[in-house]
């Protein structure tokens, strides 16, 4: 179920590049916690057929600064976003008492709920795109493994993306169990997360899991970040003619720098072209 809030009695409708948008901000309840929301930015354009949903670190990330310039971009070519938490993150100005916390999520709540924002602002779409940044790329992968419907239509695009299992040692280095609340405290930040969310981290592959989805990707990476990940990654991928790999060079995790992120985009909207046109071309060939 989808509760808009009060912004959305007044919204935003301007006519840009003559293609009419709205601006919605969205409380939607969590399906796996009860009287717990989900909330998020949703920026439809009336003409799309694809919606891009960005997911980024362990909290969805919604007020990623280049997160925002994404979502702009992708809409001036074309298509509807959505930046969403999955629960309460410390850089973002919204804090809300009745979002999901940290220590409330695991694998399965992240994939549940990431449906959960399909269902009820997907549905139109004739695709999707996820684009994973950082530790969103697990989810998304985690996600397509368990959700098989969504395999035809949703395209896959990671972003300096985390690569699991994390080693058990770096975990331990980072955080402390404490018996009497049955949670993992970590040592030098405020991040808490519960036994089975931990457990997963230590023991979920994702490089495994995106080899047995058998489909193509579009992966990027910034140099001396995660552009060894990527590359682990790029390696298990089976469609590798309808997939992409790309390493940008004099950026950082957060793709700073304007000219970065113009070639992220760039090569985002390229992959995003290039299978276009191949689904084109299949159905010519069928005719």
């Amino acid at each position: 179920m989808i509760f808009p809030l009060p912004q959305v009695n007044s919204l935003v409708v301007i006519n840009y590049d003559e293609a009419i948008y709205k601006i919605m901000n969205f409380k939607i309840s969590s399906k796996k916690i009860k009287k717990k929301f989900i909330y998020g930015d949703f920026v439809e354009n009336k003409k799309a057929t694809t919606l891009v949903v960005f997911l980024s670190g362990l909290s969805g990330s919604r007020e990623l600064p280049f997160l925002k310039v994404a979502s702009s971009e992708f809409f001036k070519y074309g298509f509807s976003t959505v930046r969403f938490n999955f629960c309460n993150d410390s850089d973002d100005k919204h804090q809300k008492d009745d979002a999901l916390t940290l220590e409330e999520l695991s694998f399965s709540v992240y994939v549940t709920e990431l449906k959960n924002i399909l269902d009820s602002v997907g549905k139109k779409y004739s695709k999707i795109v996820l684009v994973g940044h950082s530790f969103g790329a697990p989810v998304a992968i985690l996600f397509l493994s368990k959700y098989k419907k969504y395999a035809n239509n949703t395209e896959l695009v990671l972003w300096d993306p985390t690569i699991l299992p994390w080693k058990k040692q770096w975990m331990e280095e980072d955080f402390v169990f404490d018996k009497d609340k049955g949670l993992y405290f970590g040592k030098h930040t405020k991040e808490v997360i519960n036994k089975v969310f931990y457990g997963e981290c230590i023991r979920v592959d994702t490089v495994s899991i995106l080899h047995m989805l058998n489909r193509n990707a579009c992966i990027i990476a910034a140099k001396n970040s995660a552009d060894k990940d990527a590359m682990k990654y790029f390696s298990k991928v089976h469609k590798k003619k309808t997939s992409v790999l790309h390493i940008i060079e004099k950026t950082d995790h957060y793709f700073k720098g304007i000219k970065a992120q113009k070639e992220l985009f760039k090569t985002t909207l390229n992959f995003l072209d290039l299978i276009k046109k191949k689904v084109a071309e299949t159905k010519n060939n069928g005719l």
